[in-house]
């Protein structure tokens, strides 16, 4: 029996208090197979209720879709959080932030609840989650992560998140069932007295031909140093371990958060965490010359977006801002050929981008080629009037200005 109970959304102001907050949800009373509201603070979502056969227990998750999912065709990633009745909410806002900023794609959220409030008596989380891990493995596996790729449109790359105990969950599964995700993240993961193990399935499971390559970032809290010393120590052994000889087709990237709480420390864990593991989708950034050559150059980025195309479906050409923030950067290095060359590029590509020839005015001016330069910011300012921010077309106005003047000065 499967009942799915649709949620109202809220406004902007509550999703603020609830990044605070975490407000817990208010339940209408449900019949079987009907559809009812439930208002929560949070965007729209799904509650799922389901037998589980495994489990041999009624259990719950929730499925949030994003915000294009009902307007598109295409499919998603998955990310997976365990004791989600707990983290749900955060991680709604969390993404919706770095979606924006383009860090991470967008991406069905599924949260994986142990009780209805975390922590009370009936909680099945440390059953789940500890002495019963392989059978609660295989209900994530055969009965969460199935019915979300048979009623959703996924695209297999699944992201694990686990907080404590979650979180020697989640680094245990990665030792030991490895194919099941592309990405773990774990925040202060409880694994003293296992770390010796968890290593050593790590590099048996994992340095494999056919492995694919894997994203793992873990966090442990300043506060667990004085809470549960055993805590730490076991966590920077398994770094030492990790540091000295880890498989090729692991990505791992720990980090120390000072002033920072057991309880607390899921919430500074999950952006950087999302980071770091959707790095591959993200723009290449570079402050320097040098950055740039050592990705490969051109070659690299082109490289990066084929890639990048292949994993989530997305387009294989370098967008344009890319572009221009790459051009940027070879303007202030002093590399004007090869910015040239790229404006060039650009201005033939996106006739209609004023920031382009802006920036092919600049290039133009720092070869002192001032006719050329006034010609290109002419076309920057009347494209930046039909198509640019007011502020943005006043920049491309002052430019041509400072071109106009240099002229004068030489004349």
């Amino acid at each position: 029996m499967i009942t799915i109970l649709n949620k109202m959304e809220s406004d902007m102001l509550k999703i603020l208090k609830l990044f605070l907050l975490v407000a817990a949800c208010i339940s209408l009373p449900v019949t079987a197979e009907n559809v009812v509201k439930e208002l929560r603070t949070i965007s729209e979502a799904s509650r799922v209720s389901i037998d589980s056969k495994v489990l041999g227990e009624n259990r719950n998750f929730l499925i949030h879709l994003p915000q294009s999912y009902n307007k598109s065709n295409k499919s998603y990633p998955v990310i997976y959080l365990l004791d989600g009745e707990r983290h749900f909410n955060h991680a709604i806002v969390a993404t919706q932030i770095l979606q924006k900023q383009e860090r991470v794609p967008e991406l069905i959220i599924v949260a994986i609840t142990n009780s209805d409030i975390w922590g009370s008596d009936n909680s099945t989380r440390q059953r789940d989650l500890g002495y019963e891990k392989e059978k609660f493995t295989r209900y994530i596996k055969s009965e969460v992560m199935s019915y979300v790729n048979k009623n959703y449109r996924t695209t297999g790359l699944n992201t694990l998140f686990g907080h404590s105990l979650a979180g020697y969950f989640s680094t245990n599964l990665l030792a030991t069932q490895p194919s099941l995700f592309t990405n773990y993240i774990a925040a202060s993961p409880v694994i003293q007295g296992e770390e010796i193990d968890i290593y050593k399935n790590i590099l048996s499971n994992l340095d494999t031909k056919n492995m694919d390559e894997k994203s793992f970032y873990f966090t442990l809290a300043s506060e667990d140093e004085a809470r549960r010393k055993s805590v730490t120590e076991a966590l920077n052994n398994f770094v030492k371990l990790l540091t000295k000889q880890s498989p090729k087709s692991l990505n791992w990237h720990y980090e120390f958060f000072d002033n920072q709480t057991h309880g607390s420390i899921y919430f500074p864990t999950f952006f950087p965490g999302m980071t770091y593991v959707f790095k591959n989708y993200q723009a290449p950034h570079f402050a320097r010359y040098k950055q740039y050559t050592d990705f490969g150059g051109m070659k690299g980025m082109k490289l990066h977006y084929k890639k990048r195309a292949k994993i989530y479906g997305t387009d294989k050409n370098i967008p344009e801002n890319t572009l221009l923030n790459l051009a940027s950067m070879l303007l202030n290095e002093g590399k004007t050929q090869d910015t040239l060359q790229l404006y060039s590029t650009l201005t033939r590509d996106f006739p209609q981008s004023a920031r382009s020839f802006s920036g092919l005015g600049q290039t133009y001016s720092a070869m002192k080629q001032y006719t050329k330069s006034i010609e290109a910011h002419k076309t920057a300012v009347v494209l930046g009037e039909k198509h640019s921010p007011a502020w943005r077309n006043r920049l491309f106005k002052s430019r041509l200005d400072t071109a106009n003047k240099s002229v004068q000065l030489l004349n």
